[in-house]
């Protein structure tokens, strides 16, 4: 990981990441009104739809990968393996911890129906480019689905809350193979220096 910035994270270490900073950005400025820590990876492209994720970092499981030469496992069926045979799997520590997943667009229908997908998974929100405020059949529909609204205006680029979500999955929601496979992902994002710090997070 290089040309990026050393930034610390929980235990004291620095490790290099994305070189923007989050308050450049109306995605890093969502962040930030929603008050989720982490860094932030836009553009990860899960299940069809590219989304933002925030996910906190576990710094020395992170070390403990690098010295025991475990990198990302993306594939799904072996990441299935570690579920199904944990007696048999040598399994990697998890590095990535899902904060939250943003969808974004110019149309809630289509912003709402992303983000709903991930309510299992952390918390979720939605930021719209509009320079309106949203209608009430979004605010009523995110607020039945537990997930936060945001709009960017298309003129300033600035994001602004107006209505906060649920923090944290769905009550029902419990890990799975699945959301470690998300996990394995983002920490390939990670380690490719493809995210950039939530801003005042340390």
């Amino acid at each position: 990981m290089s040309n990026g910035d050393q930034l610390g994270l929980v235990g004291g270490s620095t490790i290099e990441v994305g070189t923007r900073r989050s308050d450049e950005t109306s995605v890093g400025q969502a962040v930030v009104l929603l008050e989720w820590d982490g860094l932030i990876v836009e553009n990860m492209l899960l299940f069809g739809h590219s989304v933002t994720v925030v996910a906190v970092v576990d710094q020395q499981a992170h070390e403990a990968r690098l010295a025991e030469g475990w990198g990302p496992v993306t594939d799904r069926m072996s990441v299935a393996l570690w579920g199904e045979w944990p007696e048999h799997a040598v399994v990697p520590p998890p590095v990535m911890s899902l904060t939250g997943f943003i969808a974004r667009s110019p149309r809630w229908q289509r912003a709402l129906a992303i983000a709903s997908g991930f309510v299992g998974f952390g918390s979720t929100a939605i930021l719209l480019d509009q320079d309106h405020e949203p209608n009430e059949h979004c605010l009523i529909a995110a607020h039945l689905r537990g997930i936060a609204v945001l709009r960017s205006g298309r003129s300033s680029g600035d994001a602004a809350l107006v209505r906060p979500g649920r923090t944290g999955p769905v009550p029902t929601a419990r890990p799975t193979v699945v959301s470690r496979w998300v996990e394995e992902l983002v920490y390939e994002r990670f380690v490719g220096s493809d995210c950039f710090m939530v801003s005042g997070v340390e």
